[in-house]
């Protein structure tokens, strides 16, 4: 069940999680239990027409200048901690998601399995702190800003990227829409209610924006088209979509893995996703927070 706030529209699942409930589903029921580490490849800089048709505005990690020292919550494959040592970075991460063990310890990254913990870290000792598609799965926003903030440097930043609750898709795809990834998600921010938990922890708001990496219509289509039975691992479709940047050949060979790799490297539906950005209506925000 999905309640939402008279006053700031601000919508949240009901009932409680604990930390062992959290780490089994992200490393139990997300699909990254047969990547191949030998497949890992950084993210790698970009700029120019593609940088803004691709929707790399919308990625967090891409609002981090050289040479700071920073922590990304939710680190995945650990794309963004070789992007940023490349950049001359100090980085360290956190992941709930236990297979990406493997990784970190392959490639020498400072990764925190489980969930982020603040005692963990020294207070302050952080320029950067980034989150791309994780706001969203805490079950207490408030007491997790609070925590990072207390380990962001005095004028350190927040950089968050997650689902956009006033998205044209939310009403176009209904239920299937893919910003509510139930039961994972447990917050769908509105302007007002982010704006306010910022206030409450902490931080001074200096963007928040509609930014939509393009990839995000893609898979809502693949939702819709290729579904399977609940309970069951993402399709095909979308794990060669959601990894083709890497260099993964998981599925490669299955009709629905060819066909959302066709659709992906010849941007399908990318300037849809610029223009529903510029209303304000994309399907995913991005904030920029100071700490005050």
């Amino acid at each position: 069940m999905v309640y939402q706030c008279r006053d700031c529209k601000h919508m949240f699942v009901a009932g409680q999680l604990t930390s062992e409930q959290l780490t089994d589903m992200y490393s139990n029921y997300y699909p990254r239990t047969d990547f191949n580490v030998d497949d890992y490849v950084p993210h790698k800089e970009k700029n120019g027409f593609l940088y803004w048709l691709d929707g790399e505005e919308g990625y967090a990690y891409r609002h981090v200048p050289k040479n700071v020292r920073i922590l990304d919550i939710g680190c995945g494959l650990c794309e963004t901690l070789g992007y940023h040592k490349n950049r001359g970075c100090e980085v360290y991460g956190v992941e709930a998601d236990e297979n990406i063990q493997k990784i970190a310890e392959q490639y020498a990254f400072n990764v925190e399995m489980g969930l982020f913990d603040a005692k963990k870290y020294e207070p302050e000792s952080f320029d950067y702190v980034t989150m791309d598609q994780v706001l969203e799965h805490i079950v207490d926003p408030l007491m997790f800003l609070k925590d990072v903030n207390s380990v962001l440097k005095p004028g350190g930043k927040l950089v968050a990227a997650f689902p956009n609750s006033g998205a044209l898709g939310r009403f176009f795809f209904g239920s299937r829409w893919v910003g509510w990834h139930l039961p994972f998600h447990r917050h769908f921010y509105t302007k007002h209610s982010l704006g306010i938990l910022a206030s409450q922890s902490g931080y001074e708001v200096e963007v928040m924006k509609s930014a939509t990496p393009s990839l995000s219509l893609l898979l809502n289509w693949g939702i819709l088209l290729y579904s399977g039975k609940k309970g069951q691992k993402a399709s095909d479709f979308l794990l060669n979509v959601a990894y083709n940047r890497t260099k993964n050949t998981m599925n490669k060979n299955s009709g629905r893995g060819r066909f959302g790799l066709f659709l992906k490297k010849i941007r399908f539906l990318c300037l849809s996703m610029r223009l529903a950005d510029l209303l304000g209506v994309g399907d995913s925000s991005l904030v920029i927070l100071r700490k005050q």
